[in-house]
């Protein structure tokens, strides 16, 4: 679902008319191209949190024994906030969902058509037992009004962000992310018929390489995945829930939220289970030979955990976001690319399962041997967001004062930004930065 490495493709989210504030010291981002309109996306963040006493449609619903009916409810406020029109995603302009900033910058930073992140390309065997090597995933994220209200704290100075040591979102936090592919139907063919999108993305058959920003072009993607989470204080082990859904036709309805089918949900990693007997996820298993269930990919999240198929197996949706911190922990999910023919090693699944799958409250760290600024309560956006701005700022293309975050994580401890280096030279540092992981 992501990797943790330290060299890392960067972006930062500068939407247009629903901007309250920016930070001006900024201006390499990539949604600003000539000729295009850049999705304009809300981050005039709210100023107040919601009461957080009003009760949710899904907080009448187990997610335990109900996990289609709690998916379904937790979705209720998206339907009518965000539509198809002219090959694009759109929202209402009023919707009550926000983006991150920071997400905007460098290789795979958000496209304009409409603000679309490079996301982790799937493996050959990831989305079908016939998918091949070089398709990429691209996605945009965006959380509800008390998720966002949260960003309005940290990012109430652009330039500047301030975070706690444990940052926490409120209760009845949500995000939701849609995820977009350019994989082929005749591999992929559950996505036969899918609402085709326009977005500027890398040459075709790039998969997770990220080329130079002037180098994209208008390339149809599908609607591949849809992914929820929720801050849910009846998941004693964790806070949050996270669910995924899966395109599926035939076209029906509004093809975009009426074609969702569950995939997973999860409300606990299973830690020290070290067989696919886990308890703390439910996999639709109508989905069986359809997003798992063939050599390479035999479940969906590691020994039987919920995921998506857009995602890392050797992972599982929490277990990716729990490690949401800032700095980042010096292991990543990806770099330590786990042999999946080992998962019969007893030894091999032991030793994996229990670096990555353990139940982390908001407010714990990830690693909590490595030293941290800011323990980032599953948010990768904001984990996304501080790195990008960091490697702006030493880049030279963000200017003025080193933000105070980049100087006490160690990223970049000098008291200015860098002067912007030569174009040769920051093109060849974006270049070898790999995907967001948001």
């Amino acid at each position: 679902m992501k990797s943790v490495a330290l060299a890392f493709t960067i972006a930062v989210v500068t939407c247009a008319s629903a901007r309250a504030e920016t930070c001006q010291n900024f201006s390499a981002s990539t949604l600003k191209m000539n000729g295009v309109v850049p999705a304009d996306w809300r981050t005039d963040y709210p100023k107040e949190y919601p009461n957080p006493r009003d009760k949710q449609p899904w907080e009448l619903v187990d997610f335990a024994t109900q996990p289609i009916e709690y998916m379904n409810a937790v979705l209720i406020d998206a339907r009518t906030s965000f539509h198809i029109s002219g090959r694009k995603l759109v929202g209402t302009g009023q919707e009550s969902w926000w983006i991150s900033e920071w997400l905007d910058y460098g290789t795979s930073g958000r496209e304009p058509l409409m603000g679309l992140t490079k996301e982790r390309g799937p493996d050959p065997g990831d989305l079908s037992e016939t998918n091949a090597d070089g398709y990429q995933v691209w996605a945009v994220g965006f959380y509800n009004r008390p998720g966002a209200a949260v960003l309005g704290d940290v990012f109430a100075e652009p330039c500047n962000p301030s975070l706690p040591v444990a940052l926490k979102f409120p209760a009845d936090t949500v995000s939701i992310k849609f995820l977009f592919t350019d994989a082929s139907t005749d591999e992929v063919t559950y996505l036969k018929d899918a609402p085709e999108f326009d977005a500027l993305i890398d040459v075709p058959g790039s998969g997770v390489i990220s080329r130079p920003v002037d180098q994209r072009s208008s390339h149809a993607l599908r609607l591949l995945q849809v992914d929820i989470s929720v801050k849910d204080t009846r998941a004693r082990d964790t806070n949050w829930v996270f669910g995924t859904y899966v395109w599926r036709g035939p076209p029906k309805g509004d093809k975009l939220f009426d074609n969702l089918g569950p995939v997973s949900l999860q409300w606990g990693n299973d830690p020290k289970v070290y067989d696919t007997s886990v308890q703390e996820s439910w996999i639709n298993s109508d989905l069986y030979k359809v997003t798992y269930g063939w050599d390479k990919r035999l479940t969906m999240g590691f020994m039987g955990r919920a995921n998506g198929p857009a995602d890392n197996i050797r992972s599982s949706c929490l277990s990716c976001h729990a490690s949401a911190r800032t700095p980042r922990a010096s292991v990543g999910i990806l770099d330590n690319r786990f042999n999946m023919a080992e998962v019969t090693v007893p030894a091999k699944v032991k030793a994996h399962i229990d670096t990555w799958f353990q139940n982390i409250k908001g407010g714990q760290l990830f690693q909590p041997f490595e030293p941290a600024v800011s323990a980032l309560d599953y948010s990768l956006q904001l984990e996304a967001a501080v790195f990008r701005m960091c490697v702006a700022c030493q880049a030279g293309d963000l200017r003025g004062t080193t933000p105070n975050v980049c100087r006490t994580s160690g990223f970049y401890n000098r008291p200015m930004c860098s002067v912007p280096i030569e174009d040769g030279a920051r093109k060849l540092s974006l270049e070898t930065m790999p995907p967001s992981r948001q």
